[in-house]
């Protein structure tokens, strides 16, 4: 079976963890029919009464009794397991459906010999009952077979014994056509089975990489702007009032790229880079990209946040003390802005989510005119961190493309 490693002779999965995932899957699935094929069988079992006074007058009691002392209480219990707990149902129900069977079967052989009835008539139900109650079940259920055998064969020989009316032959009749039409049940049931459970080994293995799949989408999109994506192709733009935008930049790395191999300096990157992740994540930053040995994130998109400066400002100044721990050799300048930007998604291939506008540029100034070791940040920021940090006024800066601008150094108070 495709990646189901079933146990030879009774095509159970071999981890007791994955057959019961498959026994809650397959019982939810079949329990309903289940129920609806007993209560129906039930209904015209009973409806059938008026046949019994067909019958001659001493003959009905033999009637009556299998069929509502005997019959009919089997019934009612099979179908009080199929509204039973899933749990209760799983354990029992293979063994209750045999029990129905070989009470039905058995009732009918005795009947049929007690009575003096037609056989041909009870080996006809017997058969058209097997086939459907041996539907259900599956080749695993090897014990429950043999104990179903036994059981019409002691009704076999104990009819022989017993009946005047019968002979051995008609009760051999009737016992091996039901014998052979549940043989061939169970053995169409067990090709069923096969098929089930490639079908549930094929949605398990759907499901993971339907999972997988969303994962990536979720590692390169944050998951509000992936869950629109799923959606269907769209465009996705968005316009924030206001957001704190990070860039950082790691000083030194160039030189010290020199120095490395190509292994070495991607794990070190990636471990700094990965520390800066967690750090996002525990402030309620949105990682946009990585370039080079330069960094960006936002907070206030894609959700707003009230107070978006106040968390970005705290990451800026925990990067550069886990920058200290992991790599003493290099430096972080950090630049914030906060304001309006636009964010959307773009490409076709690779989706990017990113952000655009003013504030944007403005970061980035503030990043590549900052000062080593500090985080810069513009008046727009410093207006929202009020008196939560220490704020050095720096005075103007010239900014490429933006020309003399007020910037503020800030550390932790």
């Amino acid at each position: 079976m495709i990646g189901g490693e079933p146990q030879h002779w009774t095509l159970a999965f071999r981890d007791p963890q994955r057959e019961a995932e498959y026994m809650q899957a397959h019982g939810r699935e079949v329990r309903k029919f289940y129920r609806i094929a007993m209560i129906s069988i039930l209904i015209l079992w009973c409806a059938s009464v008026g046949l019994d006074f067909s019958a001659p007058a001493g003959t009905r009691t033999p009637y009556m009794v299998i069929r509502f002392a005997v019959v009919a209480p089997v019934f009612a219990l099979a179908i009080a397991l199929s509204f039973a707990p899933m749990q209760v149902y799983l354990r029992w129900w293979h063994s209750m459906a045999i029990a129905v069977l070989a009470t039905v079967v058995g009732g009918t052989i005795a009947l049929a010999a007690v009575a003096s009835a037609d056989v041909f008539a009870y080996t006809l139900g017997g058969f058209l009952l097997a086939l459907t109650i041996g539907s259900g079940l599956d080749l695993g259920r090897a014990f429950h077979i043999v104990v179903v055998g036994a059981v019409l064969a002691t009704v076999m020989v104990v009819v022989i014994v017993v009946s005047p009316h019968t002979s051995a032959r008609d009760v051999m009749v009737d016992v091996l056509w039901v014998g052979v039409a549940f043989a061939g049940a169970v053995i169409m049931s067990g090709r069923a089975e096969v098929a089930r459970r490639i079908r549930f080994v094929q949605a398990g293995l759907l499901a993971a990489e339907k999972n997988r799949s969303e994962a990536l989408l979720r590692n390169l999109l944050p998951d509000p702007i992936a869950a629109r994506l799923k959606d269907g192709p769209k465009t996705i733009a968005d316009g924030l009032d206001g957001v704190t935008v990070l860039f950082a930049d790691l000083k030194g790395f160039t030189t010290l790229a020199t120095q490395l191999t190509p292994e070495q300096l991607v794990q070190r990157l990636d471990s700094v880079f990965s520390a800066f992740d967690a750090l996002a994540q525990q402030h309620g930053l949105e990682k946009i990209k990585t370039m080079g040995d330069a960094y960006m994130a936002v907070a206030g998109a894609p959700f707003p946040q009230q107070d978006h400066a106040v968390l970005a400002a705290k990451m800026a100044l925990d990067m550069i003390e886990r920058l200290g721990q992991l790599e003493p050799a290099l430096q972080l300048r950090i630049g914030l802005a906060s304001g309006p930007v636009v964010a959307g998604v773009i490409g076709r291939s690779k989706l990017s989510y990113d952000l655009w506008g003013a504030t944007v540029n403005l970061a980035s100034r503030m990043e590549s005119h900052g000062i080593p070791g500090r985080v810069q940040v513009s008046q727009s920021t410093r207006d929202l961190l009020a008196e939560r940090f220490a704020i050095e006024a720096r005075g103007e800066v010239e900014l490429k493309g933006l020309g003399p601008t007020a910037t503020f150094l800030i550390s932790a108070k």
